[in-house]
């Protein structure tokens, strides 16, 4: 069957004009591809209708509704996700008059003052529920603000990604040849990796611009840069003088290798090939997308499970090498990590072993 939806008229602002990097209209067409929808009649002249590669739904242009599912008038801005939640919950008609969820909107783009709360709104939306300490306190705020300076230019999220990548290279080569008195600068630079991450994926999402080509250089760079900085940091550490950083060094990326191997195995049997981690959900760790709608009950050992993945996240680790370091006591950056990698590695092996792997996770966007 069909899914039709239709944009009308009269508009409720100016659906050429840009907010985050698109047009209004392509932002209703992409949220309405992402919905599920087939065909959208827009009450524009077919000469207005924008031809992007990357829309595979049908636009038509027409004056009528008849037979959509979903409705709103031309120029409209709402959260990215609204349309795809409409569908799936059985809505129909007006999505300007269907009801919001916590932190859902719809915005008219009528003028420049409220297409920029929309653009503000958009990027709010990017914070996820998965989102750990320190890039909520720190990160988010910083890549937020790069990428709104990044929207309305050619750079992809691929190359987003290199270019963090290319701070995380540097962040090791710099302690690899520096040693234990360039720990602080390059923990510096794997921060600014750190942060400049998380910009791939909010151009990706604000631009629905995505690949599992993006998906995997996101995933296998960070490991590079994980597993690099903390070796060399490692053995920056021995050099130095501290006699145990050596075994605990090749320990952590022993262990770190085996999660790698397990998760990447997860990723391409059970993560339909994606190369997201949140694809796949192992065995007792958090279902975020059961939590938004239907939050858990908080106990003791609820806040202990949470707060071991929040120290136990890429955004926590890497951040604590930079008070570290700049104290002279890497070294409790080094054991920290070491402990991450050896609990990941062991428990994603017992996954395998004793439960046959992780399942398949829904998604959350």
């Amino acid at each position: 069957m069909t899914r039709i939806a239709a944009l009308t008229a009269p508009a409720a602002g100016d659906p050429h004009a840009r907010v985050a990097g698109l047009t209004v209209l392509e932002r209703q067409l992409f949220s309405l591809q992402d919905a599920g929808i087939d065909e959208v009649i827009v009450a524009l002249p077919e000469r207005e209708i924008p031809r992007n590669p990357r829309l595979a739904l049908r636009v038509v242009g027409s004056g009528g509704p008849a037979g959509a599912v979903l409705t709103a008038r031309l120029g409209v801005v709402t959260h990215r996700s609204l349309p795809e939640r409409l569908v799936r919950t059985g809505y129909t008609g007006d999505i300007e008059a269907a009801p919001l969820v916590t932190g859902e909107f719809v915005v008219p783009a009528i003028d420049e003052a409220a297409r920029q709360r929309a653009e503000t709104l958009l990027l709010h939306s990017l914070i996820k529920p998965t989102d750990g300490l320190v890039s909520r306190a720190f990160n988010r705020p910083v890549s937020l603000r790069v990428t709104r300076a990044l929207l309305d230019t050619a750079l992809t999220p691929n190359q987003m990604t290199i270019i963090a990548a290319l701070f995380g290279a540097a962040a090791v080569v710099v302690v690899a040849l520096g040693g234990v008195a360039w720990l602080f600068p390059g923990a510096l630079l794997l921060h600014a990796q750190s942060v400049l991450d998380g910009c791939d994926g909010e151009i990706s999402r604000l631009k629905y611009i995505r690949s599992r080509a993006g998906e995997w250089m996101d995933q296998l760079f960070d490991d590079f840069v994980n597993l690099g900085f903390f070796a060399a940091a490692g053995v920056a550490l021995y050099q130095a003088g501290v006699p145990w950083a050596l075994g605990v060094t090749l320990g952590g990326v022993a262990l770190h290798i085996a999660y790698q191997v397990a998760l990447y195995t997860a990723l391409l049997t059970r993560g339909g090939g994606s190369g997201s981690v949140t694809s796949v959900r192992w065995g007792g760790q958090k279902d975020w997308a059961a939590a938004q709608s239907a939050p858990e009950r908080r106990n003791l050992l609820t806040v202990i499970r949470d707060a071991i993945e929040i120290c136990a996240r890429r955004d926590f680790f890497c951040f604590l090498w930079l008070p570290t370091a700049a104290v002279g006591l890497g070294e409790v950056a080094l054991v920290w990590t070491a402990i991450v990698f050896a609990v990941s590695g062991i428990y994603t092996g017992l996954c395998w072993l004793l439960a046959g792997g992780p399942s398949p996770a829904i998604r959350t966007s």
